[in-house]
């Protein structure tokens, strides 16, 4: 219906007539039971987009429609993006994008019986690691000011120099953590870190273990460890334990 309704707007508006798409399109339900993998996802959609290993298809989806503006260069940061859910996911609008049912139930709402713009809900305590080997000093402070303003930052940990992994010719990097504190829910903090990243010149199509400037994980969410990471990297376990009560 979506679609016919569509193409019957732009046949009046553009004096045409005849089929407007070249390919069928397929639907395919969010709440699918799939974890999505880098080769998956390029693959199956022809298109080339940095996404963490093992997201369900409901949590990629969203992360890719919200990014989708900036990857095209239309805006510098998702929430700059009108026609998105992104400023609903924090609480800027109160619009009737989100399906707020289905995401409590996928658990990727984890705010019970309020909207996002209402006063209360969980404070959720995280840790977020740090990782910069480009203008390390410049871009630090820089992203520690821009996330300033979207969580309180309770306390920010030493910072380590180490040595590359997976490419080694390159700067060493400079990896700490930061502690906030926030009514964000996981992915929505995680879109918020991914915004930063781009409003900062994150390169999306860089190899994976090659320069940044700046690197933003979830690591701990709530006193659990969620990034497998922390488990082989002691720098990580490191920042982790100077900054935990």
């Amino acid at each position: 219906t979506l679609l016919s309704s569509y193409v019957r707007a732009i046949q009046k508006q553009e004096g045409i007539t005849g089929p407007l798409f070249q390919k069928h399109t397929k639907a395919k339900p969010l709440i699918d039971e799939i974890e999505i993998e880098p080769a998956y996802w390029n693959t199956t959609f022809g298109t080339k987009i940095s996404i963490s290993e093992g997201k369900s298809y409901l949590e990629t989806c969203v992360e890719y429609v919200h990014q989708n503006p900036v990857s095209s260069g239309l805006v510098k940061k998702p929430d700059e993006w009108e026609f998105s859910s992104f400023r609903d996911y924090l609480g800027l609008r109160e619009g009737r994008l989100i399906d707020y049912e289905l995401l409590r139930k996928s658990q990727l709402l984890n705010v019970e019986n309020r909207h996002p713009n209402s006063s209360g809900g969980t404070i959720n305590t995280v840790i977020i690691g740090i990782g910069s080997n480009i203008e390390v000093e410049k871009n630090i402070v820089q992203m520690l000011t821009i996330l300033k303003t979207h969580v309180k930052v309770v306390t920010v940990s030493s910072m380590i120099r180490t040595k590359p992994i997976g490419i080694k010719n390159q700067a060493e990097f400079t990896n700490g953590a930061v502690k906030v504190q926030t009514i964000l829910n996981k992915i929505e903090l995680n879109q918020v870190l991914k915004a930063i990243e781009n409003e900062m010149g994150r390169d999306r199509l860089a190899l994976k273990f090659g320069p940044r400037c700046i690197d933003l994980d979830i690591v701990v969410w709530n006193g659990k460890i969620v990034d497998e990471d922390y488990y082989t990297r002691d720098f990580l376990q490191k920042s982790v334990k100077e900054i935990t009560d």
